[in-house]
């Protein structure tokens, strides 16, 4: 099970947390032994089309698709599995009729890396394969060199509904990100756009010390913040402790992250929301970030933010959280495995909860969410069978996900057993990934330990956390403290984020579009511009006022342009 969740974390890089029973985010699988075999079909003509559409159609004779591959440094294949022959080559031509063509593999995974080098000079060259796996930028260019199928009536007659529901989940936005002119011109890799919800991690142990109410409003986090840096919560007799924890960064990362802060006053700092004329504005220069910043600006004067926050990193301010310096800060679900296990093997005594962001105001306080769209796969215009890509989708989450169905098989995953660390899922030509998977995680153990309900077991990601999370509650075993601060029915990351669900709470990017061209130019200098201005303001080093100066600099500076290039793409995607 180890290695089989490690795949999810390392698609939202943290690589920390690799390994760990009961981790997070998008492509985790366990699975029975039984590994059903695809139903056959009519063949399929030289167009694609069949009689009948089947999601798992057999192709007799089999067809040939050419792809590529992209592995990371770090990944472990079991000797006698290659790239070009391995678990997932073997079955999807037995099962699929699909003879999967190599044309190259490489290592480098990261941004900017000798993968995305590769696949740049590919794309460039007009030489790419059937099948290419590309990121956000590189799906921009294909589709305006017209190199990119439409799928559109591939996805409709061919996902199977287990992948549909993997498509249509937060509102469809990871399909809209890969629709250009009302056509679908890739396959994008789902995540959980909830994961990326921000949440309140505070030591409820001080609270109670203290005799402070839990946070219902801004100004609750105000007198708690206040409360923890001048009335001594670790009883040292000393002023030491900091009311709230945040990073040089501000809010980049999900940790020690101002961006929950901001929300509670409904200030989104990179997000474009719809403003009150119905045109998209940007959230970083609106008049409730001035009121963010200058409370965070008082807080500061105050004493309640660490003075040399400017110059720590997320460790550096993580060493505070552990010996018992700060005892609240913004981040995300994750941060019950990393920072707070190491608070509590240092204290075991230190109580950590997680709350819902709150609001300033009688609004909701609504947590910014992710589109859900992590990268793209798409499929080479005018090649031979666009639909194989959707059926290579649906066997992946099959596979992987097909609790159901019947089609899970952990082997696909990784070998079992696995005591080396070796890796599979990484040799399919496509991936599917299930965006609800922590959510079904948590449904699923709450319904166990709540109302015995022993047929959620069925879902092996369940019986996995739910046996670490007993082993913790029952048995005591400390080491699994991280999985039941992560998945417990009640006071867990996770039950935040089924909380912001069941509530209807999160605010997606409205602009969802690729990059416009004076996004190309200035984002990257804009970005510059607001950190800098917002933490000058924060730290007293620019007064308050400083904010309109920003936000006169920042429309100058290209705001203006990409304003207008992004209402343009509002105005023709309504």
């Amino acid at each position: 099970m180890k290695g089989h969740k490690s795949h999810r974390l390392f698609l939202i890089a943290l690589t920390l947390l690799l390994g760990l029973t009961a981790c997070s985010q998008n492509k985790e699988n366990a699975a029975s032994s039984e590994t059903p075999s695809s139903p056959a079909s009519p063949s399929a003509s030289s167009s694609g089309a069949e009689e009948t559409p089947d999601p798992f159609g057999k192709y007799d004779p089999p067809i040939t698709i050419s792809t590529v591959k992209v592995f990371n440094s770090a990944d472990k294949f079991e000797p006698g599995e290659t790239p070009e022959k391995n678990i997932w080559s073997d079955a999807i031509l037995a099962d699929l009729g699909i003879a999967l063509k190599l044309n190259w593999s490489v290592i480098g995974d990261e941004p900017g890396g000798a993968g995305e080098q590769k696949l740049n000079i590919t794309i460039a060259s007009n030489d790419i394969p059937d099948i290419i796996p590309v990121n956000a930028k590189q799906l921009k260019q294909l589709v305006d060199n017209d190199m990119a199928e439409d799928l559109t009536g591939a996805i409709e007659k061919y996902a199977s509904p287990q992948y549909k529901k993997f498509l249509e989940s937060n509102g469809g936005l990871a399909l809209k990100t890969a629709t250009f002119d009302g056509k679908v011109r890739a396959l994008p890799v789902t995540t959980a756009g909830l994961d990326d919800a921000p949440m309140i991690w505070i030591r409820k142990d001080w609270l109670d010390k203290l005799q402070l109410s839990e946070p219902k409003t801004m100004d609750d986090i105000l007198a708690i913040s206040d409360a923890f840096t001048n009335r001594d919560p670790d009883g040292n007799n000393q002023k030491d402790t900091f009311g709230l924890g945040i990073g040089k960064d501000l809010y980049n990362g999900g940790l020690h992250d101002l961006t929950g802060f901001l929300e509670g006053y409904h200030a989104y700092k990179n997000l474009w929301i719809e403003g009150a004329d119905g045109k998209l504005v940007y959230g970083g220069i609106q008049p409730e970030m001035k009121t963010a910043l200058a409370k965070l600006q008082e807080m500061f004067k105050t004493g309640q933010i660490d003075p040399e926050f400017g110059v720590k990193d997320a460790g550096k301010v993580n060493e505070s959280v552990v010996s018992g310096k700060i005892g609240m800060f913004y981040g995300a679900h994750w941060n019950a495995f990393w920072p707070l296990p190491d608070s509590y093997k240092q204290d075991p005594n230190a109580v950590w909860k997680p709350y819902p962001i709150v609001s300033s105001d009688d609004k909701p306080a609504s947590p910014s969410i992710g589109l859900g769209a992590g990268s793209y796969f798409v499929f080479k215009k005018g090649a031979a069978h666009p639909e194989a890509i959707v059926k290579l989708a649906n066997y992946y989450a099959d596979k992987e996900y097909g609790w159901d169905t019947g089609g899970i098989d952990l082997s696909f995953h990784q070998p079992v057993p696995n005591p080396d660390g070796y890796i599979r899922w990484r040799f399919a030509p496509v991936y599917a990934t299930d965006p609800e998977q922590n959510i079904n995680i948590y449904r699923g153990l709450k319904a166990v330990v709540e109302n015995n309900d022993q047929n959620a077991l069925k879902n092996l990601q369940v019986k996995d956390n739910y046996d670490n999370y007993t082993k913790f509650t029952k048995d005591g075993d400390q080491s699994q403290y991280a999985t039941a601060l992560w998945t417990a029915p009640q006071n867990s990351g996770l039950s935040v984020l089924d909380y912001y669900l069941s509530n209807g709470l999160g605010q997606a990017d409205r602009f969802y579009g690729s990059k416009t061209d004076a996004m190309v130019d200035k984002q990257s200098t804009l970005e510059k511009l607001q950190l800098e201005s917002f933490t000058k303001i924060v730290m007293g080093a620019a007064s308050i006022d400083a904010f309109d100066q920003f936000v006169s600099d920042w429309k100058k500076l290209g705001g203006d342009a990409i304003t207008q290039e992004v209402n343009d793409w509002y105005a023709a995607n309504q």
